[in-house]
């Protein structure tokens, strides 16, 4: 009894034309489904594209979120007034990182479809800064005269950034 034994070669064939029947009807599905996605304008980079976009949406409104928070603590911590000149610095510090979070995420959600600005990282390096120079204002300015002169340090010194990062990429 050759069949007894294990696979003879009817078996062997029949198995290989049930993959075959299998291949051919996956193969038509999928272009069912290929044209089914093309008559509703819908192509695979269009899903793609689609799903990039929800994801930014998502990323921007958590930004914007975040900044939000973080511009209202700005004005917690400028109201407790413990130490004027240091709470102006660290309240400086927070609004810079607090507004550029909202204006960043704005603009991803508003973006999410289309390409997004190359000047996002500018703005962010700026923004880097300016929390970083929050610490060398606030001694600066303590020395010379309190808040106000913390914020006018402070604004110089963003000021000339925004200056030099401008001349610097304009080369």
């Amino acid at each position: 009894m050759p069949g007894a034994w294990g696979d003879t070669a009817e078996r062997r064939r029949r198995r290989e034309i049930r993959r075959r029947r299998a291949r051919v009807r996956e193969a038509r599905h999928s272009r069912e489904r290929a044209e089914r996605r093309r008559a509703e304008g819908l192509t695979h980079q269009e899903i793609r594209r689609r799903r990039r976009a929800g994801w930014r949406r998502v990323w921007g409104t958590g930004a914007m979120l975040a900044g939000a928070f973080t511009v209202l603590t700005a004005q917690e911590v400028w109201a407790a007034r413990d130490d004027p000149a240091f709470d102006t610095a660290l309240a400086l510090a927070l609004l810079a990182a607090g507004l550029y979070g909202v204006g960043a995420g704005g603009v991803v959600v508003f973006r999410a479809r289309r390409a997004l600005p190359r000047s996002l990282a500018g703005w962010g390096l700026v923004t880097w800064f300016a929390v970083a120079l929050a610490l060398p204002s606030y001694r600066y300015g303590e020395l010379i005269g309190g808040p106000v002169a913390v914020t006018g340090v402070w604004l110089t010194a963003v000021v000339a950034t925004v200056w030099y990062l401008g001349r610097e990429t304009d080369d």
